[in-house]
């Protein structure tokens, strides 16, 4: 589940011209059906909720079906506890509420949402976000370029440990976004063929600065925020809501990975040519934050941005943006500080960790 943050009012430059073949695609989208797996799970919660609760699939089985890992679920207005054992489902102790667990053979994340708070609409908006960004691949006749390019995408994501909101970056629906709206906008990646975007995708994300909006409207500069992603559907809301230091760190990335990959001009290629983080893990000291099991993943992910936020009080730190798990469910999350400020920075996580009650421990 992914969490935005609501933009009142913002003034921009003018809107870019756009550059592929054009269709207006920014209208309601008409949803294709959900996958067969997405439309099973779909039915299970449907026939388990409250019968005035709304379900609703959104995420990557909208908008990358053949890839998606699991399932993602909205309910509205539901009882949380209620459903989590009617369907046989771990409870996840977040904001708002989650369950996760199998469900016709499939995994799924359910998210309940209650009320008419800023958080409800934000999740509501979750299943428009993902058609929307379905609807303009197919207008623009570029849905076969993201199809083949994002398992790429995601493999240079996890390796370089960039993705999840929680751990101060932002989740796969933003990175989906940063791959979509260039296959429609940018001049170049238009025209690249199946098989071919991440090359030039990676040297374009490199040529980004600070100020960058991106958004199904355009690509332009000059924004506030050091790196706007626009959700789709309205309100506007800034689905990367990253850091200073967050959207430094990824620039960074960028332009090591456009040198990485040299002459590439593959997807497969390209994607071969990024390193895992490990291996060259950044200056400094990595410490490592560990649990045991699902539940307190969740409820540290649920809850991690508020360390970050602290821990960038002692200089440039880097999360890592990524769970690294076990067979046994265990898990360690790492964040690399300066060196000269570890010790500090290992007591404030200890605190931290004793405040908020977590069953996790630094190594």
């Amino acid at each position: 589940m992914r969490s935005t943050r609501f933009i009142a009012t913002r003034k921009s430059a003018p809107r870019a011209a756009l550059v592929c073949d054009m269709r207006d695609a920014m209208t309601t989208p008409t949803q294709d059906p959900p996958s067969d797996a997405a439309g099973r799970v779909l039915a299970r919660v449907r026939a388990a909720a409250d019968p005035r609760a709304t379900v609703e699939a959104f995420g990557s089985s909208i908008y990358a079906p053949a890839h998606a890992e699991d399932v993602d679920v909205l309910v509205s207005e539901d009882d949380p506890a209620r459903l989590a054992a009617a369907l046989g489902l771990v409870p996840i102790p977040t904001l708002p509420p989650r369950m996760t667990g199998l469900l016709e053979g499939v995994r799924v994340d359910v998210t309940v949402v209650t009320g008419d708070d800023d958080l409800a609409r934000r999740m509501r908006s979750g299943p428009r976000d993902a058609a929307l960004l379905a609807a303009q691949l197919h207008t623009h006749g570029r849905d076969d370029v993201f199809q083949a390019a994002w398992p790429h995408v995601r493999r240079f994501v996890r390796a370089r440990a960039l993705g999840h909101n929680g751990l101060g970056w932002f989740g796969s629906f933003g990175w989906a976004l940063l791959l979509a709206v260039p296959l429609v906008h940018d001049r170049e990646l238009c025209a690249v063929p199946v098989g071919a975007a991440v090359p030039a995708w990676l040297r374009w994300l490199a040529r980004l600065a600070p100020g960058a909006r991106i958004g199904l409207d355009g690509i332009r500069q000059g924004d506030p925020e050091p790196l706007f992603i626009a959700a789709p559907a309205p309100p506007l809301r800034d689905v990367a809501r990253l850091s200073k230091r967050a959207a430094t760190a990824l620039f960074a990335e960028a332009r090591a990975a456009a040198l990485a990959i040299g002459a590439a001009t593959s997807d497969a290629e390209a994607s071969d040519r990024i390193t895992d983080l490990a291996q060259e893990p950044p200056a400094g000291t990595t410490l490592v934050i560990a649990g045991d099991d699902d539940h307190t993943r969740g409820r540290y992910d649920g809850v991690a941005r508020g360390l970050l936020r602290d821990l960038e009080a002692l200089g440039a730190i880097r999360s890592w943006g990524r769970f690294d798990r076990a067979d046994d469910g265990s898990w360690q999350h790492r964040i690399t500080v300066p060196a000269h400020r570890a010790q500090p920075a290992r007591e404030l996580i200890t605190r931290w960790l004793a405040l908020t009650r977590i069953d996790a421990a630094l190594e």
